[in-house]
């Protein structure tokens, strides 16, 4: 039996739904965790490593057991704030490394060095503007249309069906 043209949308539509929840879900539990063999997913906030990192990616780091210059890394600097900077150089005193790093898109070198162990990982992966997603789905508008859409989509899939018998 041939399928309705509306219904094959609809089933098309919620298919696609469901592959952006299930990608979202990803993307957030590892920003929460590092439930996936150690990698963790951030959302770029700002240019400082454009064109490499655009602001809107979401990347994916993984620790390291060593970095090297020219790596890109992701950091929690001093006042806390988780940022992602390539190594300029690498220098050591009394044992410890420490990293000088500097945005792509920056004229000069980061004020603060950074101690090994302040290092989350290295880049691993780039995901280009899926970060607009995943930050538009934790406002109200964007859940309120994330749970919308779903819904109104299996209503009329369901509606169909009974109309068709």
């Amino acid at each position: 039996m041939k399928k309705h043209p509306l219904k094959l949308l609809f089933e098309l539509a919620t298919w696609i739904v469901i592959a952006i929840f299930a990608l979202l879900a990803v993307f957030t539990i590892m920003s929460n965790t590092s439930a996936f063999a150690g990698y963790q997913s951030y959302l770029v906030q700002s240019g400082s490593m454009e064109p490499a990192i655009m602001t809107g990616d979401i990347i994916v780091v993984h620790a390291q057991p060593e970095y090297h210059k020219n790596d890109t890394i992701t950091f929690r600097g001093s006042d806390g704030r988780i940022v992602t900077h390539r190594i300029a150089a690498i220098n050591e005193k009394d044992g410890r490394r420490y990293f000088t790093t500097k945005g792509d898109a920056n004229r000069s070198e980061d004020n603060d060095n950074v101690i090994s162990d302040q290092v989350i990982g290295t880049v691993a992966l780039v995901i280009p503007r899926l970060g607009y997603l995943v930050a538009f789905s934790r406002t109200i508008p964007g859940l309120f249309l994330l749970i919308l859409i779903p819904t109104v989509t299996i209503i009329l899939d369901e509606l169909l069906r009974l109309i068709n018998g």
